[in-house]
This record gives structure tokens, sequence and C-alpha cells, in this order.
């Protein structure tokens, strides 16, 4: 009778251990696993594909778990909106980059658990918008520096350039004042929607000219305004060959709080 209590007393103290209830396939943790802080071309998949680890509560691989891949800021995409992790816990998606800012941002969550990925565009091949603050407050004026960095592509430089501006709100970011830094020829036309220019520049010696900067006065918060960037004539100053198709022109996004 005695060794039967004790038996029963055994079995008592093993259900009662630690690990009751406890669910390792539980995702607990996301982080970076590889591809972040890349280099690309919008319309171009990046080199390495972007890899996220998901561990439970003891730090251990959880595999079978859906992870969910979002463009948050570029305006580009990812072969896989939804991958599963492996047996190691790894889930990856190629990320091409688009033309909607200079550094991009793809977020993978599960659940309440976000991680994020960041890569830019190459500067050296680029006529890009550069806004000075991502963030502005309502009555701050935004300011887009106009850039051209394009001394990459075998010394050639900027030329006679046609480009275009559109916002996507102009009703929230009035266009309010143009300052002109450098070049032989000027002139523009257009609004707080649309705002058109065209340059000539002389020959660029440093790898990025701001040629322009652009203030739009933010008049209504909460809200993300997206300035398109096109280009319809772009030429290099020395040996007037057409650089468009060879340079990539990108825009810009600027959140008012």
């Amino acid at each position: 009778m005695v060794a039967t209590t004790f038996a029963l007393l055994t079995v008592a103290a093993c259900s009662d251990s630690p690990n009751k209830g406890s669910d390792h396939s539980t995702p607990a943790a996301i982080a970076m696993s590889s591809g972040d802080n890349q280099v690309g071309m919008p319309g171009t998949p990046l080199a390495a594909p972007i890899a996220v680890r998901v561990t439970n509560s003891q730090g251990n691989p959880v595999a079978g778990t859906a992870v969910n891949f979002t463009v948050a800021r570029g305006d580009g995409s990812v072969a896989s909106p939804t991958a599963s992790t492996d047996n190691n816990g790894v889930a990856r998606t190629v990320w091409t980059l688009g033309s909607g800012a200079v550094r991009q941002e793809v977020k993978a969550t599960i659940n309440s658990l976000v991680q994020s990925a960041i890569a830019t565009v190459d500067t050296s091949r680029s006529l890009f918008l550069l806004p000075m603050r991502d963030t502005v407050s309502t009555g701050d004026t935004i300011w887009l520096n106009i850039i051209s960095g394009t001394t990459g592509l075998s010394g050639e430089v900027r030329g006679a350039v046609q480009e275009s501006i559109v916002n996507s709100t102009p009703t929230a970011a009035r266009l309010a004042s143009i300052m002109y830094t450098d070049g032989e020829y000027f002139d523009y036309s257009g609004n707080s929607g649309t705002f058109n220019l065209m340059t000539a520049g002389p020959v660029n010696p440093y790898p990025r000219q701001t040629y322009m900067r652009v203030g739009y006065l933010a008049t209504s918060g909460t809200r993300t305004i997206k300035f398109t960037h096109s280009a319809a004539g772009f030429v290099g100053a020395r040996t007037f060959t057409d650089l468009l198709p060879r340079v990539s022109v990108v825009g810009a996004s600027v959140y008012i709080r």
C-alpha cells in the first residue's frame, strides 16, 4: 500500500513539470536572417532574397509558419507575399525595388510580430528626389532636392532634362517655393498637382549634383504624400547620348503627421 501511494505521488509530480502547457510551435520572435541593407536598381530584383527567422519562446526555430511580406515604402514588389518557414525557421522572398523612393522598406509580419528590411536605390545611376525630412508637421515646408547622380555612367553627366513631379495629394501639400541652384537654362510651369521643368546643366565633375530644390507647404496632416518623378529627356552634356535607358528616375514620399 505504501508503494502504491509513492507511485501515485510520482505520477502527480511528473504531470506538474515546468513544460506543462507549453507550445513549441507558437512564434515568439522574428528577426532578419539575411538580405537587409542592399543596394539595387528600380525594376530589378535585389541580388539576395529577404530572409527572416522565426523562433519560439525557447529560441528554437518554428517550422511551417506563414510569414507575410509587405512593401511599406518605395512602391516595389515581392515575389511571394506569403512564405512558410522551413525546418530552420526561415522564410524567404525576392524583393524588386520600385521607383517610389531612394530608401525603401519591406515588412515581414506574423500576427503582432514585425521585422523590417531596408534597401537603397543606387544613386550613382539615378535622377532622383531626396526629401530633407521624411516626416513633417502640418504647417512645415516639405523640401525636395532634385539630384542628378550619373557620373558613374562612363563619365557621362547631366545634360538637358525635361522632368515632371506629380503630387499625389495637392490639397494637402501646396507648391510654395522653387530654388534653382545650378545650370545654364531653366524654365518651369504647372501647379501643386503637376510641376514641369526644363533645364540644361554644365559638365558636372561631382558624383551627385543638386540642381533644384522645391518646397511644398504641408496643409493637412495624418497622411503620406507621394511625389512621382518622371523624365522625358535626359542626355549627356559631353556626348549627347540619351541616358534615360540607363538611368533610374526615382520619386519620394513624405509623411505629414
